[in-house]
């Protein structure tokens, strides 16, 4: 997946809530600040403020406060580019079923996005080569994706390794349904795509399991896979450390993002 999301977004005061209350939030005092400035301003002078000035304050004000809260980086452009492109949107002729439309589609991407605060993020192929150098030899070798998307991964890791045992889980059901389409059509039959919530899954039969999530859940499901998977398996994390472990090992990846690939190796009880 493309975007990143940066360790501020988990220390967000707790009043704040999920990172859409915060974007509201932002939004609503930046239209109230540059609403107010506009008014005074037109009082002061007699002067009319553009519309589209005002409406571009209502972003820059909306993503500086989104700062405050502690919103991801990548929040704010899109913080800025909110209050003009809605009213752009009002100045079309859109049929309103377009826009129940998109809301359902949207709706049935980022199913949880709000609840475990991890956006879609896709996986390029440089970092699916990479992947397949980690999973150990041998056949039988159990390998899960978690939040596998549209499974380009495993995909990719069903030609590269036919002789492992694939398993994806997502709770989006709009990319399961394309996941399991795409099984069908390019009759993958070492992958098991499964619907559901990776937290009540158990990780103890996978050798190896990969997660492109974010920083919120990291913490945890770093805890999860120590407390279930078998010593010597194998946790990745793409782009996304987990606070306070270090990694036994870094996997630079040869792509534009310069992805990093940290990977874990779950040890032996004392």
């Amino acid at each position: 997946m493309n975007a990143s999301t940066d360790s501020r977004d988990k220390g967000a005061p707790s009043w704040a809530g999920t990172p859409l209350v915060r974007v509201v939030l932002s939004q609503a005092i930046g239209a109230a600040v540059a609403l107010g400035a506009a008014f005074a301003g037109t009082a002061a002078t007699g002067i009319a403020v553009p519309l589209f000035a005002v409406l571009v304050a209502m972003g820059v004000v909306a993503a500086w406060i989104g700062t405050k809260l502690r919103l991801a980086r990548w929040w704010i452009p899109v913080q800025m580019a909110l209050p003009p492109a809605a009213a752009l949107v009002s100045l079309v002729a859109i049929p309103a079923w377009l826009y129940l439309t998109a809301f359902v589609l949207l709706g049935l991407v980022y199913w949880n996005s709000a609840r475990n605060r991890v956006p879609l993020y896709l996986t390029n192929r440089a970092t699916w080569e990479a992947i397949a150098k980690l999973i150990p030899d041998g056949p039988g070798r159990r390998f899960l994706d978690i939040g596998h998307g549209i499974g380009g991964v495993l995909f990719f890791l069903s030609h590269r390794r036919p002789d492992a045992e694939l398993t994806g889980i997502e709770s989006a059901p709009l990319l399961f349904i394309i996941s399991r389409l795409r099984a069908r059509l390019k009759k993958a039959g070492n992958i098991d795509f499964r619907y559901g919530d990776f937290w009540k899954l158990d990780l103890s039969g996978y050798d190896v399991v990969y997660a492109f999530l974010s920083t919120a859940p990291m913490a945890a499901l770093f805890e999860k896979a120590q407390r279930e998977m078998k010593p010597g398996a194998l946790f990745i994390s793409n782009s996304f450390a987990v606070p306070g472990t270090a990694p036994t090992d870094t996997v630079m990846v040869n792509d534009r993002r310069k992805t990093k690939l940290y990977v874990w190796r779950i040890p032996h009880s004392s």
